[in-house]
């Protein structure tokens, strides 16, 4: 009786616009609840599948249920495992779930032939990030002509306001690996802005999902045993225990005492031969890691990677109808070699308050990292505004002041950071300009800050153009322009860069590469060199589970331990399987 009602009430707000969904802990498969008709998107002529997908919505308690039937032919990819978020040389399908519209962020789950896992939520911007983490589970069987998958999201993990009926949008995708295409349902693509979030499928949910007490404990423990003396030891070091509590819907909080991450994936190696600039490497602690951007500041003046090892941290996060707010402190430990000082526990607090509207944005960002005889604070305010659709304004002002009794300062360093940009988008086209200002005594001692005192002005533009059933799948082109007056306080000298890249991707799986780049440099002296590259380079992905590159490579480089530049000759040839 409860689903034959449901399945009425689905009738009724399919008329109003909105699907309505059943409750059922047995899959409904009706044209009340189905969604069809997915349209390509890539390249973007909304032509319509040639082989059928179909998807039923229906809620399950506290959880969304998406059954996806998918017709299938000789060009099915079934790809390889792979590990979590990795995705894999496959076919697969997507769901984005929007539980908050005028928020501009989705929640993002893939689901593949073999069972691989991704997920993770698409920001404004419309970046990805698969740092964060859900319990979305899915089957997926094949037959000689169907890819069914039924996918499992739980709702008691994601953010959304309490009002009922839940009034959600969602976009389902498809793409197809062997024929290089997108299709969604609704049309929905990027270069809508942020209207991407408010023309998807409208949704709504009667049945409340359930609040629990939503806290979870890990506590840990690492005892130490030596093989060679055969005894065993433990540090209360390696003692701690991390909490995580969700006090409302829109609400998040994460208390560490002593945290745990032995179990952090290793970052990624990154090559710094020939480079002046320290590695950046992304945050992918558990603790630090949030499904959105709450604290809307630049990593070069909040980067969580510089609190190393805290006895204690906390943070919370939230959000309302047009605002995200974070807080997040921790008092880091003494990093010691043998008896040297490598990093001094420092204390650490972060807040942000960061209203965001349609065409208007935000962000307020206080940050201090301070010690005894010691403080670094900086203040962190931007805005975006769309003034005339499709073109931006947008400026930025930064605000430091540090001092420390160890360097003997005879007052405190005030320091700022200022920047105004203009942006349009019309089209096929993105181009940008900017100007920006860094102060001498600037300080981000938070954050990731490797140049100040200096003057910049930028300028990007970008072209790209996809192309349906052509020889060319897709054609694009960007330059880029950036100059820098540096040492503005002592002797000012005048560097830049500069360099085009294009790319033309053709029906026949061939993609073609170029680019090159013109600069004047400073060694290590701040001596100038003149430098230059260029490369011609091709990727061809005809077998399903095999892309080739090779390229040439030719360029007149700067070596800085050596203070001169050198001619410089590259091949590359290398191949990518999954079997």
């Amino acid at each position: 009786m409860k689903t034959w009602l449901s399945m009425i009430m689905a009738s009724l707000a399919i008329c109003c616009g909105a699907m309505a969904l059943p409750d059922s802990a047995e899959p409904v498969l009706s044209d009340a609840n189905l969604l069809t008709g997915f349209v390509r998107i890539d390249p973007d002529d909304k032509k319509p599948e040639t082989l059928p997908t179909k998807a039923w919505l229906w809620q399950d308690g506290d959880d969304l249920m998406v059954r996806f039937e998918a017709a299938i032919d000789s060009s099915f990819t079934r790809g390889s495992i792979s590990v979590k978020d990795e995705g894999t040389l496959a076919d697969y399908l997507r769901v984005q779930l929007i539980t908050i519209p005028d928020a501009y962020y989705a929640y993002y789950y893939e689901a593949y032939p073999l069972g691989n896992l991704a997920d993770g939520v698409r920001d404004e911007k419309h970046n990805v990030d698969f740092a964060w983490d859900s319990h979305y589970s899915y089957e997926s069987y094949i037959s000689s002509d169907t890819w069914t998958v039924t996918m499992r999201i739980p709702l008691g993990e994601l953010r959304f306001r309490q009002e009922q009926p839940y009034r959600w949008k969602i976009i389902l995708g498809r793409y197809s690996y062997q024929n290089r295409d997108y299709h969604s349902q609704p049309y929905a693509v990027a270069k809508m802005g942020k209207d991407y979030f408010l023309k998807a499928q409208d949704i709504e949910l009667s049945t409340p999902v359930r609040h629990k007490l939503d806290i979870t404990f890990k506590p840990y423990f690492v005892k130490s045993y030596n093989l060679i003396d055969r005894t065993s030891s433990w540090d209360p070091e390696h003692v701690g225990l991390d909490i995580a509590f969700n006090p409302g819907r829109r609400t998040r909080i994460k208390l560490a005492l002593n945290p745990d991450y032995s179990d952090v994936p290793m970052d990624r190696v990154q090559d710094d031969y020939n480079t002046i600039k320290p590695p950046y490497y992304e945050e992918n602690r558990f603790f630090f890691t949030e499904d959105i951007d709450a604290f809307g500041l630049d990593y070069d003046v909040l980067n969580t990677r510089n609190i190393v090892q805290p006895r204690l941290a906390f943070k919370a996060t939230g959000n309302t109808k047009a605002l995200n707010w974070g807080v997040v402190g921790a008092h880091d430990k003494d990093i010691r070699y043998s008896e040297e000082l490598i990093e001094p526990g420092d204390y650490f607090l972060a807040l942000a308050i960061n209203p965001n509207w349609r065409r208007f944005n935000m962000s307020n960002g206080f940050v201090s990292r301070v010690n005894k005889g010691y403080y670094n604070h900086v203040y962190s305010g931007s805005m975006e505004w769309e003034y005339l659709p499709h073109f931006y304004v947008n400026s930025a002002v930064n605000l430091s002041i540090r001092d420390s009794e160890a360097e003997e300062l005879t007052e405190p360093q005030q320091g700022c950071q200022v920047g105004f940009g203009l942006r349009a988008d019309p089209g096929d086209f993105d181009i940008s300009a900017g100007l920006e200002l860094k102060t001498r005594d600037l300080a981000y001692d938070a954050g990731y800050l490797y140049e100040k005192d200096n003057a910049a002005l930028s300028g990007t533009i970008s072209w790209s153009k996809g192309y349906a059933d052509k020889k060319v799948r897709n054609a694009s082109l960007s330059g880029w322009y950036y100059g820098y007056l540096k040492d503005l306080s002592l002797e000012p000298y005048y560097v830049y860069e500069s360099g085009f890249f294009s790319r033309l991707h053709l029906d026949s799986r061939f993609v073609l590469l170029a680019n090159a780049s013109l600069a004047r440099i400073p060694d290590l002296t701040d001596n100038l060199h003149d430098v230059y590259n260029g490369m011609l380079g091709c990727t061809w992905a005809r077998l399903s589970n095999l892309v080739i590159y090779a390229g040439y490579m030719y360029g007149n480089n700067l070596v800085y331990q050596l203070s001169g530049t050198y001619p410089q000759h590259g091949v590359n040839i290398n191949a990518q399987a999954a079997p």
